[in-house]
């Protein structure tokens, strides 16, 4: 008996009292944490399961402020960790069973120092490493930050215009696994990088095309580098069968030990897409030179989706491949997102109060629409197509609280998102087997609870949980979501 396809479900999950609140209508139970200030914040980050508590990490430039909440997100304390400068620059941080690994870097007279730490869950220092020391005037861009599925290596890495700086963290031993630059004949590896992946064995994928759409190479396709090691790595060569490739995506399937990649073709800009192409192959059976299968969108598809005639329209335009989802056959799943942004008055200069000429952005409109899910076979042959209908519109937020949130199971995928953008508002979610089967739900309302949701920067904290960041006047609430 054949099994039917699952979805990969990632093996880390991620008031002075917290509040509950649920209704007959539905079945969810929600919690939200105290009230949080983020005026002065450059960023921050929700770390769940750090052992039985949640960390809120605040990045506030030359203060970097830790808040340990427990399990129903009640506050316990916040901790200011010292460092060795007070100029420090965050690199990356991740939670991992009952610990928080942070990487930063800072500047010690002519040299950069990379370091990182190892705290427990009250954010408690256990260990501390030197990753690197090196003179400054031979780092040209500030490091970047990828992590593996299971977190159990973390790479560092800085493209340059003939190189690439590649450091490996092994989490298991707490140790630099290698630190060096790659060269990679014919390619720009600052201009022409695309994405980067790390599998959980280490291995490490980067994906690079020409940068511009007029100045790609005659195949219209991209390099494909393999990294095993400090001494063996492998370049390969894809292109479609025709047009361009645009909207790359890169993954690792660590269940089959295959990689991934995805994305959609063009024949005119990158804006429009007439086909797409999803699939999984083993990295050793990758031949130097490969065409890849492309699925054209049929002029009934089209049609069912931009409500004309078919045949009118030849190409879809403005839709994004926000995500891919792996299933355990390794058949791949591209979840696509119609995004829109019109400016209602183009940038201008007015005089300022003391006589200056400042720029002031100009007035945008945003529209997040409908979802596109395409579903394919591991060896890139269509499975199944499905649009499922959304209309957000918002104007002047960055769209901060539109678009939707992939909560990963092994039986479904759940997509979340906010029906309308404004303070009393629906929740709802589309529940997609893998075979394409799909049912709309309400999820929860936020009526008369003062939440503004931020579904495209939740966190799953389990198979049936997650975390969503509420944004408004420069503050925050954690709520937490279970089914």
């Amino acid at each position: 008996m054949n099994k039917l396809p699952q979805f990969r479900l990632k093996q880390n999950f991620y008031c002075l009292l917290a509040t509950f609140f649920c209704t007959a209508s539905f079945s969810q139970k929600v919690t939200v944490s105290r009230e949080i200030s983020i005026r002065n914040n450059y960023a921050y980050d929700i770390l769940p399961n750090v052992g039985s508590n949640t960390i809120l990490y605040n990045d506030k430039g030359v203060e970097h402020e830790f808040e340990v909440y427990d399990k129903n997100l009640r506050y316990k304390t916040t901790v200011s960790p010292e460092f060795e400068k007070k100029n420090i620059q965050p690199i990356g941080i991740i939670s991992r069973d009952s610990s928080i690994y942070y990487f930063y870097s800072y500047r010690e007279d002519d040299f950069l120092v990379t370091r990182m730490v190892r705290f427990d869950s009250l954010v408690r220092v256990i260990d501390t490493s030197t990753l690197a020391v090196k003179e400054k005037k031979l780092i040209s861009s500030s490091p970047r930050f990828a992590h593996s599925e299971d977190l159990s290596k973390v790479l560092l890495f800085s493209p340059d215009d003939r190189k690439i700086n590649l450091k490996l963290i092994d989490l298991n031993t707490f140790t630099l696994v290698y630190d060096f630059n790659l060269v990679a004949e014919g390619i720009n590896l600052k201009s022409d990088f695309e994405k980067i992946a790390v599998a959980n064995d280490g291995q490490v994928y980067i994906a690079a095309r020409k940068s511009s759409f007029w100045d790609r190479n005659p195949s219209g396709g991209f390099s494909l580098i393999r990294i095993k090691n400090k001494d063996v790595s492998y370049i390969h060569q894809f292109s479609p069968e025709s047009d361009e490739m645009t909207h790359l995506k890169l993954d690792v399937d660590n269940v089959n030990q295959r990689v991934v990649l995805a994305g959609f073709t063009s024949s005119s800009d990158e804006t429009r897409a007439n086909g797409y192409f999803g699939f999984s192959i083993d990295p050793d059976s990758i031949p130097d030179e490969a065409e890849i299968l492309v699925n054209r969108f049929s002029p009934e598809f089209i049609a069912e989706i931009t409500g004309n005639k078919p045949g009118k329209l030849k190409e879809l335009q403005d839709f994004l491949i926000k995500q891919i989802v792996v299933r355990y056959d390794g058949g791949v799943v591209l979840l696509c997102e119609h995004i829109r942004e019109f400016i209602r008055r183009g940038q201008m200069n007015i005089p300022g109060q003391f006589g200056n000429n400042f720029g002031v952005r100009g007035l945008i409109d945003y529209y997040h629409e409908e979802m596109l899910l395409l579903a394919c076979f591991p060896n890139g042959q269509p499975h199944w197509q499905k649009v499922l209908f959304k209309k957000q519109f918002s104007q002047d937020d960055n769209a901060m609280y539109s678009s939707f949130f992939v909560c990963k199971t092994p039986s479904a995928i759940r997509l979340l998102y906010n029906d309308e953008i404004k303070n009393n508002n629906t929740v709802s979610e589309y529940v997609v087997d893998p075979l394409g089967n799909t049912e709309r739900k309400s999820v929860l309302s936020t009526e008369y609870q003062n939440l503004r949701l931020r579904f495209s920067q939740a966190t799953q904290t389990g198979s049936g949980s997650l975390i969503v960041p509420s944004e408004k006047n420069w503050k925050m609430n954690m709520v937490k979501i279970e089914y």
